[in-house]
């Protein structure tokens, strides 16, 4: 083969090679192997193409476009992994580990930093910007973090590519990755690799046709040997679809079980994140320029009422890093929140006995300028109604944890 043939095939095998997703590259000995074998099998094309007679430049490039694009060819490498979002199912944890990570160090510096300002800075002042540092940092951190994972996602990364990183951070946030979920990635990877290796010889099959009649002693050796590489080949793909149907199987039954536990990883995070960012808004309150129109009781009634839901916030955060699979940590959470939810009866009360606090002239317009403790006024009628349903619903949520303790308490017993 001249010159010329190698670079047509030594160009197309660097834009393959280019085209590779970024979890493959970092694998030197993976991707040389295919690259070798994409090579082997173009050449083999070719000299089926040229029906025994030495390639020339048009054989070899009539064999690379029976292969497709690089791009085509490097595509199946990154169908790794389950889509969940715009993460796959297999990265989310890592994901969230990393996001704690992360989010407990912005916080320990916002709180070191705290400490030295106390010395020179107002203690109101330092408290506010540590919160207001936390609030931000942990913001961008999440937006940094999430687009990253996300590129990982498209790129096909799973966990093991990672090396040592996921179970380290699977030792500070345990979820419920175990060592055998890692190595079955793992053997999904492999599995991944050789059944693209499978489809892409498939197709050498179909340029067979006008071999026959040139070399027909060598085509009978030839289709005893493709007979069973077939059969090989068929074996393979059927172990390959009987793994996939077991692990389809294995994520409907968790799927299933999942349905039973009262608690879920989307409610707790949504309880950490919201709790927290809604909490700092209302201890933080910057709607500075419109607090004249507020009362400053109540303003501090709202501090308050912040606190608490901060505090339910990282209540939450400790649950999720607990997991949702830790079936007494989250009785003994439920409990301590169930009555942690008592702080918020006497708060509300304290604004049942103090209506003329609460500012009823933003929500009516302006048509009614304040509330008194008058039992015959209809504002004050509706004012208390809507405390007292607040009340009740609190007491209905401190019942509802406690049915989850006893819904938890039955899980235990049935596995």
């Amino acid at each position: 083969m001249s010159e010329k043939k190698n670079l047509l095939l030594v160009d197309f095998l660097a834009q393959v090679k280019k085209k590779l997703p970024e979890w493959l590259k970092w694998k030197e000995d993976q991707v040389k192997g295919i690259i070798d074998d994409l090579e082997l099998q173009i050449m083999n094309e070719a000299r089926i193409i040229a029906a025994g007679d030495s390639p020339t430049d048009k054989d070899i490039r009539d064999a690379i476009l029976n292969f497709g694009t690089p791009e085509s060819i490097a595509k199946p490498y990154k169908s790794r992994g389950t889509p969940k979002f715009f993460l796959t199912e297999e990265l989310f944890e890592f994901y969230l580990r990393s996001l704690f990570f992360f989010f407990g160090i912005i916080i320990l510096i916002n709180i070191v930093v705290s400490i030295f300002r106390f010395f020179v800075v107002p203690w109101w002042n330092v408290l506010g910007d540590m919160f207001g540092g936390m609030w931000v940092g942990c913001l961008i951190a999440a937006v940094f973090i999430t687009i990253v994972f996300v590129y990982f996602s498209m790129e096909g990364f799973l966990p093991e590519d990672f090396g040592i990183i996921p179970k380290r951070l699977a030792l500070i946030f345990p979820f419920n990755l175990t060592e055998e979920e890692i190595e079955e990635n793992r053997r999904y990877t492999q599995m991944k690799i050789e059944e693209i290796h499978l489809n892409r010889e498939t197709k050498l099959e179909k340029a067979k046709s006008h071999f026959n009649e040139r070399l027909a002693e060598a085509q009978l050796i030839r289709e005893e040997k493709h007979a069973e590489a077939r059969m090989l080949r068929r074996q393979k793909i059927a172990e390959a679809k009987m793994l996939r149907k077991q692990k389809v199987a294995e994520a409907r039954e968790k799927q299933r079980l999942k349905k039973k536990y009262p608690v879920t990883v989307g409610d707790l995070v949504f309880g950490a994140v919201g709790g927290i960012i809604f909490g700092l808004l209302l201890i933080l309150q910057p709607f500075a320029d419109i607090t004249g129109l507020f009362h400053p009781d109540f303003l501090n009634w709202i501090k308050l009422f912040g606190l608490l839901i901060f505090i339910s916030g990282l209540i939450s955060l400790i649950r999720l890093a607990m997991g949702i699979r830790n079936h007494t940590g989250q009785q003994i959470m439920l409990a301590v929140l169930a009555g942690y939810n008592i702080l918020y009866i006497p708060l509300f009360l304290l604004l049942l006995n103090q209506p003329e606090i609460f500012p009823i002239s933003l929500f009516s317009g302006g048509l009614i300028s304040t509330i008194t403790v008058n039992p015959s006024s209809l504002a004050y009628i509706i004012y208390f109604w809507v405390i007292i349903l607040i009340t009740i619903g609190i007491i209905a949520g401190m019942i509802e944890n406690f049915y989850k303790i006893s819904k938890l308490q039955k899980l235990k017993k049935d596995y």
